[in-house]
């Protein structure tokens, strides 16, 4: 008996020992991370005799949050997800039309190191991220923002548009994008199903999505180039100049140098629109070059752009209008997850052009718009 129980013992022992290992191992091989940023700002803007205070949400950084995660499958594979919603910190709602969801990324997908990563899901399109990457400090957000990012809220955010229509992100989308080892090569494609209608909708292509990106990165040079092609809705007969009837094209070529005191950016940038319904076609293009430099616990971020509009702009602007902004800004950090900033902007509007700020009063057409933004910032 006193065998038996002894061998019972260990053997419970041994039972226990295995099932605690497997469960480690599980722990180990599998991670969700919480994320988020949570951001606010107080705006004072001025166009011509209107003028806004207000206190806005995401003007330094954009307010989100999310939860990713990874899982170990063998033999260098992993499954990864992405899900990741906006917020609205000064009146304590979601981003996604005031309620939250993940509108800002919602992916599934493959990874390996050698082969690279699949995607599934809404994401952002190849050439917005090398916009992003180009585009300068506070390429998206505040009175700062890139110029380009202001036409593209003010024109594609309409509500014609729903803010479904846009260069930024598609839905029901499968992208590919090559493993980081590659020489300093970097790239992606992808492409979308769009509304996913019956091929006798009238509208069997609509939002469909073709686009990729190609970039080299060296020690402190960055070079990309992003283009994208997205298709309207011809069902619909009667659109605004930028609607969503309209075939997009979006493209973008962008360079970086990290000089050490300072990084130098600047890119070109060319957004096109041929309504469905055959109306007369139009196109913004432009450059932009920003710096961001070094000083104390922080950095000073100088910015200039300038775009000019053709054909049948008369959603943002009329034909032959020309936009030129100038920022500049500081960010204090405090730590590496809490900042202050502040930021001031210009832009001049002539022949017609009405471009704003983010976060502050429409603009008018050839009436300049002038900005501030204080805020804080958090990230988690």
């Amino acid at each position: 008996m006193k065998t038996k129980r002894t061998r019972s013992h260990y053997l419970a022992l041994a039972i226990g020992a295995l099932v605690t290992s497997a469960s480690s191992l599980a722990l180990a091989q599998s991670s969700v991370t919480v994320f988020g940023v949570v951001d606010v700002g107080i705006t004072s803007a001025k166009v011509g005799n209107a003028r806004l205070n207000a206190l806005n949400s995401s003007q330094g950084k954009t307010s989100l949050i999310g939860f990713r995660g990874t899982e170990d499958l063998g033999g260098g594979n992993r499954a990864q997800f992405w899900l990741e919603g906006g917020l609205n910190p000064d009146t304590g709602s979601g981003g996604s039309n005031g309620s939250l969801g993940f509108e800002r990324r919602s992916t599934i997908g493959l990874m390996n190191d050698s082969w690279g990563e699949i995607r599934l899901g809404r994401d952002y399109t190849p050439s917005y991220n090398i916009f992003t990457a180009f585009g300068g400090p506070d390429t998206t957000t505040g009175v700062q923002a890139n110029l380009f990012q202001t036409i593209r809220q003010t024109a594609y955010s309409a509500a014609s548009q729903s803010g479904t229509v846009d260069r930024t992100r598609i839905s029901n989308s499968v992208g590919y994008l090559l493993p980081q080892d590659l020489g300093g090569f970097y790239g992606q494609v992808a492409v979308s199903f769009g509304d996913e209608n019956a091929s006798n909708s009238g509208a069997s292509k609509a939002r469909k999505y073709v686009g990729g990106n190609l970039g080299y990165r060296s020690g402190p040079l960055n070079v990309g180039i992003g283009y994208g092609k997205m298709n309207g809705t011809a069902a619909v007969t009667s659109p605004s100049a930028i609607a969503a009837t309209s075939d997009l094209e979006d493209l973008v070529l962008g360079a970086s140098y990290n000089f050490g005191s300072f990084v130098l950016n600047g890119g070109y940038n060319s957004l096109k629109w041929e309504p469905a319904n055959g109306t007369t076609s139009g196109k913004v293009d432009g450059f932009y070059l920003g710096t961001t430099i070094p000083v104390g616990p922080g950095s000073l971020r100088i910015k200039y752009a300038s775009a000019k509009f053709s054909g049948n702009a008369t959603a943002l602007t009329r034909s032959g209008g020309k936009s030129d902004k100038y920022s500049v800004g500081y960010v204090y950090d405090f730590s590496k997850r809490t900042s202050l900033y502040a930021g001031v902007a210009r832009v001049s509007n002539k022949n017609g052009a009405s471009t704003g700020l983010i976060g502050g009063p429409a603009g008018v057409a050839n009436t300049g718009s002038t900005g501030l933004d204080l805020g804080i910032s958090h990230s988690f």
